[in-house]
């Protein structure tokens, strides 16, 4: 069995599904079984640590439904302005 991957492997791997997909959004355990590698074997804990660092660098953003379920998706992009200049 593969050790568990480290939480910067997580990270990547989340962001390269946001990547791929950028409209999903989906709960802890929703990103556990679907955005992660098939073969990872990655508990809850380890995935909420990747979220709660990529939120503090502003790469996803955490929004709680009207069913209270918490749901995690990728951050708003600043819009850049290009000046004609």
């Amino acid at each position: 069995m593969r050790p568990q991957p480290r939480t910067s492997e997580v990270v990547d791997a989340i962001l390269r599904y946001l990547h791929s997909h950028p409209d999903a959004a989906d709960t802890v355990d929703g990103i556990c079984e679907w955005w992660l590698p098939r073969h990872w074997r990655v508990d809850a804990q380890c995935v909420e640590a990747a979220l709660l660092r990529m939120q503090a660098q502003g790469l996803v953003r955490r929004r709680e439904n009207a069913d209270h379920h918490v749901v995690y998706l990728r951050a708003k992009m600043p819009s850049v302005s290009v000046s004609g200049k």
